[in-house]
């Protein structure tokens, strides 16, 4: 079982070795992504929020976003991820966020969003080394 440092790390060789051999994965223009705007909230919107707030450059056009990646980002400040309608699906994008890209510190609430949909979430997260209080 690998911890979350050794992830990072064999993910950081593994994009290196793409860009060695000039391969190109894009999957940075999603679109047609109305559809996560429906129901009961926002899930395009509230990830789009996420993203910007830390610092990962969005562009928007109607249901359609690009996403201008940065393999050197660094989280340096506290990210308080809240007023998402406790959805779950935001809240597991935010913790998986954090736990990947680091930081400082990190708050989200809503816990107790994930309960009906995956509870054993954070247990699963927990069990290769994730520190998630």
């Amino acid at each position: 079982m690998h911890n979350l440092k050794e992830i990072r790390k064999d993910y950081s060789k593994f994009e290196k070795d793409l860009e060695k051999r000039s391969v190109k994965i894009d999957f940075n223009n999603l679109k047609n992504l109305d559809e996560l705007n429906k129901k009961e909230s926002h899930k395009l919107d509230m990830a789009i929020k996420v993203m910007k707030m830390i610092g990962i450059k969005v562009k928007r056009k109607n249901n359609d976003i690009e996403i201008y990646g940065n393999s050197h980002l660094q989280l340096d400040r506290k990210f308080h991820i809240k007023n998402f309608m406790k959805d779950h699906r935001i809240f597991m994008m935010s913790v998986i966020a954090a736990l990947t890209f680091g930081g400082n510190m990190w708050v989200i609430n809503d816990k107790d969003s994930i309960n009906t949909s995956f509870p054993s979430f954070l247990k699963i997260l927990r069990k290769p080394g994730a520190k998630i209080s």
